[in-house]
C-alpha cells in the first residue's frame, strides 16, 4: 500500500508518502513558493514511486464537497481533479482542525506535555479544543473498531464571562460586533481582543505574549485573562461530550506559550464548575507538542481511503 498525506497551509505545506506503514519521503515546503498546489504535488512525486493507492491532504481553510480554498492563499484544490491529474486512486480533501483531532488518538507519551493527570478511560470520548487564527473543537468517539470524528463550529458559540472584568469584556466586545463567541476571546484575534480591552491600545498575538513573558503588567494580564477563558471553555466541552478519553489542547498559542498554561491557571479555571468539578478533575489534560499531529491524521485518513 502506498499513500501520500499532507497538511497544507498558507505559509507552508508538509507532505509525506507511505509504503507499507513506512515513511518513505517527507518534505517540507515554503507554500508561497508555488503558483498552485499542483505544481508543489508534481514536485513533490518526483521522489515517489507511483502507482499511489489514496492521498489526503489537511487544508488550512474551508472544505466543502471535495473542494478547499486555502487561506491565505490563492490555492484552489478538488479532490476528483487531483485523483484524476495525479492518477491516484482515491483522494480526500479534510479541515485542518479534522486532521489534528484524528491524529490525536495516534500520539504517544512523547508527543504531549501533561498538564493535569487525571484517570484516562480508554475508548471513552475525547475532546479536541485549538486555539490559533480561531478556536477550532472537536470530539472524536471510539466507534467499535476505529476512532471516528465528530466535528463542532462550537468555538461560535456564546461567550459566557466568568467574573467581572470578564463580563466588561463582553459587554464592550457587544458594542463593537454584536455577537460575541468564544472565538472572539479565545483564539489570536480574542487575544488581540482581550488586550485591546484592557490597554486601549492594539497589538497582534505575538506582540502580546512577548509583553507577557517579559513581565509587562498589562501584557500578563491580558494572557492570564486569555488562559482562564481558554480553561473554562475546555471544561464546558469537556461537561458537554463528557470527555473521560481525555482533553488535548491543540494550536500555537498554547505550543508556543507552555509556561502559562503549566502554572495550575488553566487547569484551575478548567475545574472551576462548582459541584461538577470532581467530575472534570478525573479529566485528563494534555498540551499537544507533536507539530506533525495533523499530517498523522492525512495519513490515517488516507489509509483508510486506501483500505476500502
Amino acid at each position: 500500500m502506498r499513500i501520500i498525506a499532507g497538511d497544507v497551509g498558507g505559509t507552508k505545506t508538509l507532505l509525506r508518502c507511505v509504503e507499507d506503514g513506512a515513511v518513505a519521503v517527507e518534505e517540507r515546503f515554503e507554500s508561497r513558493s508555488f503558483p498552485t498546489f499542483d505544481a508543489l504535488l508534481t514536485e513533490f512525486l518526483t521522489r515517489c514511486k507511483r502507482p499511489v493507492d489514496a492521498a489526503c491532504f489537511a487544508v488550512a481553510g474551508p472544505v466543502l464537497e471535495g473542494r478547499a480554498e486555502v487561506t491565505n492563499l490563492e490555492w484552489s484544490m478538488e479532490a476528483v481533479a487531483l485523483a484524476k491529474a495525479f492518477s491516484i486512486g482515491k483522494v480526500a480533501l479534510i479541515n485542518d482542525f479534522y486532521a489534528v483531532a484524528l491524529g490525536v488518538p495516534l500520539l504517544g507519551p512523547g508527543d504531549t506535555l501533561p498538564l493535569h493527570e487525571g484517570k484516562r478511560r480508554p475508548r471513552e470520548p475525547i475532546a479536541i479544543l485549538g486555539a490559533g487564527t480561531g478556536l477550532g473543537e472537536a470530539v472524536v468517539i471510539w466507534s467499535g473498531d476505529q476512532w471516528n470524528v465528530v466535528p463542532s463550529e462550537g468555538g461560535h458559540a456564546d461567550f459566557g464571562p466568568q467574573d467581572e472584568t470578564q463580563t466588561k469584556l463582553l459587554l464592550a466586545l457587544l458594542e463593537r460586533y454584536g455577537h460575541v463567541s468564544w472565538e472572539r476571546v479565545c483564539s489570536g484575534m480574542g487575544l488581540e481582543n482581550v488586550y485591546e480591552f484592557l490597554s486601549g491600545k492594539a497589538a497582534d498575538p505575538a506582540r502580546v505574549a512577548l509583553l507577557a513573558d517579559a513581565g509587562d503588567p498589562v501584557g500578563l494580564q491580558a494572557f492570564e485573562m486569555f488562559v482562564d477563558i481558554y480553561g473554562a471553555e475546555a471544561g464546558n466541552m469537556a461537561l458537554r461530550v463528557l470527555a473521560r478519553g481525555g482533553v488535548y489542547l491543540a494550536g500555537g498559542i498554547a505550543a508556543k506559550n507552555i509556561k502559562f498554561f503549566t502554572d495550575g491557571k488553566f487547569v484551575k479555571a478548567f475545574l472551576r464548575k462548582g459541584r461538577f468539578q470532581e467530575m472534570l478533575r478525573e479529566m485528563p489534560i494534555d498540551l499537544i507538542t507533536d507539530e506533525m499531529v495533523g499530517l498523522r491524521g492525512a495519513a490515517e485518513m488516507a489509509r483508510r481511503l486506501a483500505s476500502f
